[in-house]
């Protein structure tokens, strides 16, 4: 058995042998916060930033300009890690 197959099938039993406790409506907001996290893990893992963590530096850092949307951000990002007009590599804001 494969790992992948194996950490599958590992979450599957976990899942059903938790599923009264995992989903009930006190844990779901635990649930929803884990799956945020991993999602984040996973974004930045791939070199995908997060929109978020950017929104609140901006706020918290300079107050006095106006963040990116969301869309200008990751394009942003995109560019400055892929540069498709021949520049050198520029820095992410995030």
């Amino acid at each position: 058995m494969s790992n992948n197959a194996l950490i599958a099938n590992l979450i599957k039993m976990t899942l059903k042998a938790q599923k009264e406790v995992i989903f009930s409506p006190k844990n779901m907001t635990r649930l929803i916060t884990l799956v945020k996290r991993m999602q984040q893990s996973f974004r930045l893992m791939v070199g995908v930033p997060d929109y978020a963590t950017y929104v609140s530096h901006m706020q918290e850092q300079h107050p006095d300009l106006e963040p990116m949307d969301e869309k200008t951000f990751f394009r942003y990002c995109v560019d400055a890690r892929y540069p498709s007009n021949g520049g050198s590599m520029k820095r992410c804001p995030c």
